[in-house]
């Protein structure tokens, strides 16, 4: 598991972590670097900054000091550019803050009856295309599509808006006649926000996981632990 505060991370850097750490191939659409940036750091989303306008300069700057790149890349999409990949230049990722996100999507999508009984992955990181990644797309016991969003730690009420174009999406291409789209997103702490925004929308719901730590001088369950 991966220690780092993505909250408190440069945007350069985020960016720049992203496309490393996050993306096989180093590249990502311009959409989809702006969604990691927001989601990432809802608070600062909150106070008006980290605006797509911004960040979309942002990129564009970045692209100027040689570290994205858009040469040979479908219009909108950057990489990290060439050089600077390979030089593996540091960035600062602030310590002591567990971002849980790819972890808590990969554990669910090894077992989705514990978001819901009945529940089936149909694809893990479902790509839209056109509409953005979805964490989980499963199927529920019914047999309705069911889009599951998961966000780390407090996340702001703009997921309401980012779950219901991914639902639009499987309603428009995926559903057949008789099949219904319904979501369900995943966070770690309560935001009144978005309390209040899913609150009025039936389709979505809101559920919340914990994470637990525990130290312990032996495996436990170990025959020796607590003889010494």
């Amino acid at each position: 598991m991966e220690i780092v505060d993505l909250e408190k991370m440069r945007v350069r850097d985020l960016i720049v972590y992203y496309l490393r750490n996050e993306k096989k191939d180093h590249m990502a659409d311009r959409d989809a670097i702006i969604e990691y940036v927001r989601s990432n750091q809802p608070e600062h989303v909150k106070k008006g900054y980290r605006t797509p306008s911004g960040l979309t300069s942002l990129m564009s700057k970045l692209k100027k000091e040689g570290i994205l790149s858009t040469e040979g890349r479908e219009k909108g999409y950057y990489a990290l550019a060439e050089e600077f990949d390979e030089e593996g230049e540091n960035i600062e990722i602030p310590p002591y803050s567990v971002s849980l996100e790819k972890d808590l999507i990969n554990y669910l999508a090894s077992d989705p009856s514990q978001i819901e009984k009945g529940l089936e992955l149909k694809e893990k990181e479902y790509d839209t295309k056109s509409a953005g990644r979805i964490d989980l797309l499963c199927i529920d016991k019914n047999r309705d599509f069911v889009v599951i969003e998961t966000k780390k730690g407090k996340e702001s009420d703009k997921v309401v808006g980012q779950i219901q174009r991914y639902m639009g999406w499987i309603n428009r291409n995926l559903a057949k006649s008789g099949e219904n789209v319904r979501g369900i997103i995943i966070v770690n702490e309560f935001d009144e926000w978005l309390d209040y925004a899913v609150s009025v929308n039936d389709n979505i719901q809101l559920k919340y996981y914990e994470v637990k730590f525990e130290v312990w001088d032996a495996p436990p369950g170990n025959p020796v632990s607590g003889k010494f």
